[in-house]
């Protein structure tokens, strides 16, 4: 049996599963279970030229009480294909010498469920050890856990060969409720067996070229002459179809393989519509395939009489009251292998859609007058390798115009349940945090993300500290969005570096940060004279601080040096901003503006190295030449994105460092 989890789902684990209030209060000498819950995760077989193997893998945990354990259904919530799978115990104690009393305690877990045939995943808080057991007919045999090294979900599907299919429907009517309920209904009626679906998906037809096809209930291209069924490999990105998906490149720099990631250009400058076609762009999941649901193709009954098509135009009335509009949307995500028959991946969908639509319509049919609005919005997770479905109603027609998920006990349960930081808004529709809404920002976007993911490391060896940003962010430079500003502009980039970050994380519903507009805020605070606007006058890491704060509320700290060789002090205060913060830092010295994204420390050494990301780049979007090509910069030549140790930094220049403060909104 090969068990599967992923490190960022560990990285939640350790922070979240216990507070410190119970970690303080439990005894330290016996045994205490902490915490308990369920595991989400797939199972299937994996079938080679020897012996089948089973596959096991962990997708996500969910925090729960003994008696929630047992009776409460997730299936609304997690994709479809995702099951639990077996339960969790967070336990208190040096058990490593003492192997039999973990045993102990994973059968007890097991016994909680009424099946016999359980996975129960141990885990100590005092030496993290990460421990999962097979429990059958009272014996609990331990398993190999391999916990796959990655920085975003998208890694962990690929590891273990999953996919994300998505099918979302939006609805809106004018007029009566019942409009909407007989809408709902068709849908529900078109997915109620094979015979009355249909979908529309996007087939690869070349290595650059998609192009749409109409599939049936049983995967076949209803308007091609082909009647065979269309490979789901045909459908899904190039990030898992990929000829040399997973293979090991060398490096010429430092001759290290470098295993080569697909996902790092989320969209880029000159990629053609058609290689987009039918994909949602996300950060977490990479492009995810997405089906459209068509229902015009056939009669939704049996008897059903087809007509020509029929619009009604509501009459003119001098009634003062307003047109009513009511809307509904579905999002539908399942997880699926992608070695899997289509016709398998297109049932499960089905399924999947049609328990969504039949919750909708009966959530908006017993609904008050006053709600207008019923959805479903899909939520990225932080560790898990999942999003979450959230239902929501709204008095307004359009879930996104208002806050809709406005229960807070609800949503502080959500994060509690699904291990989810608390410091950080992550189910508001209001703040952008849905996948559709991350989709359509992504789509029109123009700039590059995370670029440091995949770089070399500073070769300073693993013994040292080291720490890097977190949560995901967007690269600013030279020349974008048409605008010129070389020689000038290295500070207002960083500064769009930094902004990005908080919007990416949503702490802000700002975008882009312009120039103009940084201008302005310094001239109103006054901080500049009113000649400053429009002019290319460059700004200071105090500068940044004061945009930071008066645009987004942002509370900063400043460092400073009175020379580039004494960089290697603030290597501590560096260390503990990335850790407790997480946010990019921009440091200013000798008329250069540098983002920082990490640090490497070696405290025996007294040396560091920053990660650093060039804003005087003046290339384009190609994320070879910037995490690999030495480039002429701003009078100097180095790698865009790399680690610089800070003996290359001008030695006798001063530098000040501004480093913003995550802020404490909660969620």
């Amino acid at each position: 049996m090969l068990t599967f989890f992923p490190a960022p789902l560990l990285r939640s684990l350790r922070q979240f599963a216990v507070s410190d209030e119970v970690k303080d209060t439990v005894d330290a000498i016996h045994t205490t279970i902490l915490n308990q819950g369920a595991i989400l995760g797939t199972q299937r077989v994996i079938q080679s030229n020897k012996d089948d193997v089973q596959q096991v893998a962990v997708w996500g945990l969910l925090c729960m009480s003994t008696d929630d354990i047992i009776g409460q259904s997730v299936d609304s919530n997690v994709p479809g294909g995702i099951h639990r799978i077996g339960n969790y115990v967070v336990v208190r104690k040096n058990l490593i010498e003492d192997e039999k009393e973990l045993e102990i305690v994973a059968l007890e877990a097991a016994d909680y469920h009424k099946d016999k045939d359980k996975i129960v995943l141990v885990y100590e808080v005092n030496t993290q050890s990460l421990r999962m057991f097979q429990c059958k007919d009272g014996t609990a045999t331990m398993l190999t856990v391999k916990v796959v090294q990655c920085l975003h979900a998208r890694d962990f599907h690929r590891a273990i060969g999953f996919a994300l299919v998505r099918c979302a429907v939006d609805l809106h009517v004018l007029g009566e409720k019942s409009a909407l309920l007989h809408q709902l209904e068709k849908y529900k009626a078109a997915t109620c067996d094979a015979g009355n679906f249909y979908v529309r998906a996007s087939v690869m037809q070349t290595k650059k070229e998609r192009s749409f096809c109409v599939l049936n209930g049983h995967g076949q291209d209803v308007v091609s002459c082909n009647a065979k069924p269309v490979l789901l490999e045909a459908i899904l990105p190039k990030f898992f179809i990929s000829e040399d998906a997973g293979e090991m490149k060398r490096s010429k720099k430092n001759g290290k393989k470098q295993k080569k990631e697909h996902m790092k250009t989320v969209p880029r400058r000159g990629v053609k519509e058609d290689e987009k076609l039918g994909l949602l762009p996300s950060l977490e999941y990479g492009d995810i395939a997405t089906f459209d649901l068509m229902i015009s193709l056939g009669p939704v009954e049996a008897d059903a009489v087809v007509g020509a098509p029929l619009v009604t135009i509501p009459t003119s009335s001098d009634s003062k009251t307003p047109i009513r509009r009511y809307s509904a949307s579905c999002d539908t995500i399942v997880v699926v292998p992608v070695d899997s028959p289509i016709v398998a991946v297109l049932a499960l969908l089905r399924k999947q859609l049609h328990h969504q639509l039949s919750g909708i319509y009966n959530q908006l049919k017993d609904a008050p007058e006053a709600v207008k609005s019923v959805a479903v919005h899909q939520f990225p997770l932080v560790g898990a390798a999942f999003p979450l479905a959230v239902v929501s109603n709204s008095e307004g027609p359009e879930c996104s115009s208002e806050e809709s998920l406005n229960d807070v006990k609800t949503i502080e349960s959500l994060h509690r349940a699904f291990l989810q930081p608390l410091n950080r808004p992550l189910f508001r529709v209001s703040r952008g945090c849905s996948l559709a809404q991350q989709g359509e920002w992504l789509a029109a976007s123009d700039v590059l993300y995370n670029v440091h993911e995949g770089i070399p490391s500073s070769g300073m060896g693993s013994h040292c500290q080291s720490a890097l940003v977190d949560g995901f962010y967007g690269y600013y430079h030279y020349l974008q969005q048409g605008k010129n500003d070389k020689g000038w502009g290295c500070a207002y980039r960083s500064l769009q570096t930094l902004a990005s970050w908080l919007f990416l994380e949503h702490y802000t519903q700002q975008r882009t940060l312009l120039h103009e507009q940084i201008q302005s805020a310094l001239v109103k605070i006054g901080d500049k004279p009113a000649c400053f606007q429009g002019s290319k006058e460059w700004i200071g890491s105090l500068e940044v601080g004061y945009v930071l704060d008066e645009l987004f509320g942002v509370t900063f700290r400043s460092l400073s040096v009175s020379s580039g060789a004494q960089l290697p002090e603030l290597a501590r205060e560096l260390l503990y901003h990335f850790e407790t913060q997480g946010i990019p830092v921009m440091m200013g010295g000798g008329q250069l503006a540098f983002t920082l994204l990490g640090v490497n420390y070696d405290p025996d050494a007294g040396v560091c190295a920053f990660l650093t990301l060039d804003p005087h780049y003046t290339g384009d979007e190609d994320l070879d030449t910037i995490q690999n090509q030495t480039v002429v910069l701003e009078g100097y030549k180095a790698v865009p994105c790399s680690w610089r140790k800070t003996t290359t930094f001008a030695k006798n220049s001063f530098y000040n460092l501004c480093l913003p403060q995550r802020p404490n909104v909660g969620f």
